[in-house]
């Protein structure tokens, strides 16, 4: 079986679900409006590895399904990748789909992941009376009001959906502004 089309114009998702439920081996190249090139592998029907930049697994494929724009081709045949992902089809697509819709939400709120978050000022008293979760001290160690969400996310390797859902959370606790 030989697929390729536009991500504008056909569900990802739905065509590896047809490559699934057929029990098909091969990969999908992947390639974004930028050039940029991700695979996502199966084997006998499950999905069993996938990469795109410094992701890995289930990471890469919540990268790769968000994409609205590019083409993708399936290839047949067998390749040799280890195993990064154990997670069913019907799961990770189901858990794809909750992240696309919520990925289309934070879209409106930052804009693009172009734009560039820096500090607000805030009062020393109210300084004190901030927590933050590791992810969260991560990604704020990377904020220098000239990287891009998306360049925070690759200097992180934390996946661009996650990196967003960070940095929005602190938008919304004023701690944030976004600049374009």
């Amino acid at each position: 079986m030989s697929l390729k089309g536009s991500l504008e114009s056909i569900n990802l998702a739905d065509i590896m679900q047809l490559v699934s439920n057929s029990k098909q081996s091969g990969r999908f190249v992947l390639t974004n409006e930028t050039g940029k090139a991700g695979h996502i592998y199966i084997h006998n029907g499950e999905i069993v590895h996938s990469e795109i930049d410094n992701f890995v697994g289930e990471d890469a494929v919540f990268t790769l399904i968000s994409w609205g724009k590019g083409e993708f081709v399936f290839e047949d045949g067998e390749f040799n990748v280890n195993t990064t992902i154990t997670r069913s089809v019907t799961s990770l697509l189901m858990e794809a789909a909750r992240r696309i819709d919520e990925w289309k939400l934070l879209r409106k709120k930052i804009g693009s992941i172009d734009s560039i978050p820096t500090f607000n000022d805030i009062d020393r008293a109210e300084r004190r009376k901030i927590s933050l979760s590791t992810l969260e001290w991560l990604v704020i160690s990377k904020i220098d009001g000239v990287k891009s969400i998306d360049e925070i996310s690759n200097e992180t390797g934390i996946n661009i959906y996650d990196t967003s859902r960070i940095i929005f959370g602190m938008i919304a606790s004023n701690l944030l502004t976004l600049k374009s």
